[in-house]
């Protein structure tokens, strides 16, 4: 049987029905695992209803990681079961902010730093450089307990994209654009795994010393400027990362990760 609590709670619209729609028939094997949805124009015309609603369904049922979709390519099942956690799928710069449609941000607490040794060896800044660092909670549409706490760092000059965050809901880095009126140009990721301290897991509501998904960030202008570093964890079962790569051509068989 479909859980359909698991998405998004909003009163019935077109965009839950078709979301509800394409749930019960992805878990009825319609379209199988690892196979490609129609395209939008082509659900569209199925369910009767305009390209927005069909991409919203589409975000929802992304965001309990039964899909993933890709800008130019389409949406292709991943998952038969919708899944209590979130699902994050990444190509390019712009999609980093997709997120941002089915969750809330919590800001926990804000500080002004000049960043000593560690802290500067983990923003990847100058000793006595004058930052702001902030602590965020996001919690999913649908989720009870949050699904990722960050640490956040930005120049003492970007502040206000910290309190500019908060009240939009988006992602820090595209309030710092709006701050520096720089695009950012690069972003060097890392993934790796934590434990949860005392402190972080009152926080994230999760036991002390539970492993966690660490996503760092680093986040550059196109003139190589640092304008943001970010560290986040996310509890098991709480988030998934999903990437997908490809052989570019002229890269004499090299497979290049972005």
């Amino acid at each position: 049987m479909s859980d359909h609590s698991l998405l998004p709670s909003r009163p019935s619209t077109k965009r839950s029905q078709v979301a509800a729609q394409l749930m019960r028939e992805i878990e009825a094997g319609r379209w199988a695992v690892h196979e490609s949805l129609p395209p939008e124009m082509a659900l569209m015309d199925l369910y009767g209803v305009s390209r927005h609603t069909v991409r919203a369904a589409l975000a929802d049922l992304q965001a309990v990681g039964m899909v993933v979709s890709t800008q130019g390519v389409g949406s292709r099942v991943v998952c038969a079961k919708a899944t209590p956690g979130y699902s994050q799928s990444l190509e390019s710069i712009s999609e980093l902010a997709y997120y941002a449609r089915n969750t809330s941000v919590q800001l926990v607490s804000v500080e002004d730093v000049l960043l000593d040794e560690a802290q500067a060896q983990v923003v990847g800044a100058e000793v006595g450089a004058a930052w702001c660092h902030a602590v965020t909670l996001r919690a999913a549409a649908g989720q009870q307990a949050p699904m990722g706490l960050s640490s956040v760092w930005v120049p003492a000059a970007s502040k206000k994209a910290i309190q500019a965050s908060r009240r939009s809901g988006l992602p820090v880095f595209l309030e710092v654009q709006k701050t520096n009126k720089q695009m950012v140009g690069e972003v060097r990721q890392v993934i790796g795994v934590g434990v949860a301290d005392a402190a972080q897991a009152k926080l994230l509501q999760c036991d002390v010393r539970e492993p966690l998904l660490r996503i760092q960030r680093w986040y550059f202008a196109t003139n190589k400027a640092l304008l943001e570093m970010s560290d986040s964890l996310h509890p098991q079962g709480r988030f998934q990362y999903a990437m997908t790569l490809r052989h570019v051509k002229g890269s004499a068989g090299a497979t290049h990760t972005y």
